[in-house]
């Protein structure tokens, strides 16, 4: 069963419910218990004193009553309310006032012994709003004592909620959060915080590392095959298919290069300082670079800009991670590109690459942005990181990617750029 109400309330409300459930059975009991008691004194003084009175009844000598008592042998002359009565104690009313009668039965003869009770009903009306006025109190007593305990045991609670939400718990120097509680419940649970976020820190470290230490060590060998490759461009004496697979060569560790710079921007930060660029000299950059290949395969590649396109082109970005998106979602474009083209259009606030290939599924299209998904009608070249890499950037920099048809055929993805 789901509760959307807070916890403080739901315990308020259970709390208030037992002290009712237990006050009205208490009422109730004490209401029961008098009626009892003074069912009992009524008939126990009846009984005292009814052989006295039906000694003097059967001498002829009229009883010894008290003020108030009433005597009826047999049913002559029997008020209405006292007929049809049962053997013991009966409580009967009349239109002007209740009575106490003890009716008893000598050799099939009925006896009645009759007591007005005057003041009954102002006592039990007193004896009433005794009682409703004591649950009530109880009930609202019960609500302010409610408060007052809910207040100190959800607080070390609340505490230890707005310390988890606090992101700067997450941090190596942070100091745990089980020091400022007592070893019960809400202490253990701090200590179950303290476990899980100590390996969420390492996890996030160890992945930093990881990442730094490889684009670092990456970084070497990619220096020398580009510095071996423009060595290698400078000859004269190439030939033009020496000097095309040189360019490929070159090209390849370029992009290598800006994959490796793309993840250090990720392992560091974003408080880092960062290579920037507009989203002009990335788009031209990338225009100049993917004609060619778009070309062997017999696709076109172009450039649409819009209306007020220039509005964003003036913004500066970080280099590595704006080329790693826009160079992924053209890859991806053109090879899932059998004919036709691709177009790379700025927009207002940002840009979007479109194709006309086979398009993707209503189901997949949250599907490729998951790691190692290739799809089911795209062929495998390809580890299926890409578009999960482009939705890790976008998440991380605040921009937002969306994947829509193209029409008449094909994809179109995205992006909306924030600075």
């Amino acid at each position: 069963m789901e509760f959307k109400s807070p916890l403080s309330q739901r315990i308020l409300i259970s709390f208030i419910l037992l002290t009712t459930v237990v006050s009205g059975l208490f009422s109730f009991g004490i209401m029961a218990a008098i009626n009892l008691v003074k069912e009992d004194l009524v008939t126990a003084e009846f009984n005292r004193k009814f052989p006295d009175i039906l000694v003097d009844y059967e001498r002829g000598q009229t009883p010894d009553l008290d003020l108030g008592t009433q005597f009826y042998s047999g049913t002559e002359g029997l008020p209405y309310y006292l007929q049809d009565l049962e053997p013991g104690f009966n409580e009967v009313k009349s239109e002007q006032s209740s009575f106490h009668v003890l009716m008893r039965k000598e050799q099939e003869r009925p006896f009645y012994l009759v007591r007005e009770d005057t003041n009954s009903g102002q006592h039990e009306n007193l004896l009433q709003i005794t009682v409703i006025a004591g649950f009530f109190l109880s009930v609202i007593a019960s609500l302010i004592l409610g408060i007052m305990m809910i207040r100190r045991i959800i607080a070390p609670v609340k505490r230890l909620t707005d310390q988890v939400h606090n992101r700067e718990k997450l941090l190596l120097d942070a100091p745990p959060l089980s020091s400022g509680y007592t070893n019960d419940e809400v202490g253990r649970l701090a200590q179950a915080f303290d476990r899980t976020i100590g390996m969420l820190q390492e996890s996030l470290l160890r992945e930093s590392l990881f990442t730094s230490d490889v684009s670092h060590e990456l970084r070497t060998p990619l220096m020398v095959i580009k510095s071996s490759c423009e060595l290698l461009i400078a000859k004269d004496q190439l030939d033009d298919y020496t000097r095309q697979r040189i360019d490929t060569i070159n090209k390849a560790t370029r992009e290598i290069q800006e994959l490796v710079d793309a993840f250090l921007t990720l392992a560091r930060g974003k408080d880092t300082e960062q290579e920037s660029a507009s989203l002009t000299n990335v788009i031209h950059r990338a225009l100049h670079e993917w004609q060619q290949q778009a070309g062997e395969k017999g696709l076109t590649f172009s450039l649409e800009e819009g209306e007020s396109g220039q509005e964003r082109l003036d913004g500066l970005f970080p280099a590595p991670l704006l080329r790693t998106v826009l160079n992924n979602l053209i890859f991806n474009a053109i090879h899932h590109t059998q004919e036709g083209g691709v177009t790379l259009t700025v927009q207002t606030k940002g840009f979007s690459v479109s194709d006309t290939g086979s398009g993707i599924s209503e189901s997949e299209k949250q599907a490729v942005f998951k790691p190692f998904y290739r799809g089911e009608s795209h062929s495998r070249k390809g580890l299926g990181l890409g578009l999960s890499l482009v939705q890790r950037i976008c998440q991380r920099e605040g921009w937002d990617i969306s994947i829509s048809d193209n029409q008449p055929t094909g994809t179109c993805f995205t992006v909306s750029l924030k600075k």
